[in-house]
């Protein structure tokens, strides 16, 4: 499974902080060192360790690395939501600066 439970979640959450702060102002710098640091560090770290810990209690102890190799496409998945997440902020910022 590419995406786990912990990740359709967290995108969950993130479509609904999208339209729950959509139309408020926020400090572009803060938000680009917050969400850069999360969607390439933080996220998928955190997503990996609960996809290997959901593993090795539903299967128990894993015993080679290809059993779970899976989890390291989690990055280039946080890196690509990530994308997309500062190409909507950079849409949702020139459409206020034009009004």
């Amino acid at each position: 499974m590419l995406l786990g439970y912990f990740d359709y979640i967290f995108f969950a959450v993130l479509i609904f902080l999208n339209f729950r702060f959509w139309n408020r102002k926020i400090n572009w710098k803060v938000g680009c060192i917050i969400g850069g640091l999360s969607f390439s560090v933080f996220l998928p770290i955190l997503s990996i360790v609960i996809e290997l810990t959901r593993v090795e209690i539903t299967s128990g102890p894993w015993m080679d690395s290809f059993e779970v190799v899976y989890t390291f496409l989690r990055f280039p998945t946080y890196w690509i939501v990530g994308i997309i997440q500062a190409i909507i902020i950079g849409i949702n910022l020139s459409h206020k600066k034009q009004n």
